[in-house]
């Protein structure tokens, strides 16, 4: 299955990063699958999308045992179990929260602004992360979770107001 990924990539750096990237965190993008799918097809799916997203990117990943890397791979690998369960029509946004916390619980008071982004919701930090922390352009977070450019316009925007709240309210 790797040499079918590797065929998609040019140059022999991005093929060394990438098969990095696959052995390193397989097992990873596997244990998120088995949070939302209980079968294995399903799982199959979901890792073989997150690592056609990884594949638009993996240029731009510059250390591959990073923890910054690793938490990048869980929130594409998250975003693709939303994703596939949003398609099947039968996933509620409550239902889907209880099941995409890979990361943290947030915690009750904010002290910081790393505590305000810890305390929004799921979706919102993943933004939040992959534009500021991850420096990725908003096009290229849409290109990573598979949304249309405005759609990740209007959830940062969103994230940003969902943050200004949470730090006007600590004043």
């Amino acid at each position: 299955m790797l040499q079918i990924y590797l065929a998609l990539l040019n140059g022999e750096e991005e093929k060394t990063k990438f098969t990095d990237l696959y052995v390193r965190y397989r097992g990873l993008m596997f244990h998120i699958a088995q949070k939302f799918f209980e079968s294995e097809a399903d799982q199959e799916q979901v890792v073989d999308e997150t690592l056609h997203a990884v594949l638009k990117i993996v240029h731009g990943i510059d250390d591959p045992a990073s923890a910054k890397t690793k938490n990048l791979m869980a929130v594409i690998t998250r975003n693709k179990c939303i994703d596939l369960l949003r398609k099947r029509g039968g996933a509620e946004t409550e239902e889907l929260d209880k099941h995409a916390d890979v990361l943290s619980e947030a915690p009750p008071a904010h002290r910081s602004l790393a505590d305000a982004i810890a305390a929004l919701p799921e979706s919102s930090r993943d933004m939040i992360g992959l534009r500021y922390y991850y420096g990725y352009s908003t096009r290229e977070v849409a290109k990573i979770l598979g949304i249309s450019h405005s759609t990740a316009r209007k959830r940062l925007e969103l994230a940003h107001k969902e943050l200004k709240e949470l730090l006007v309210d600590e004043e």
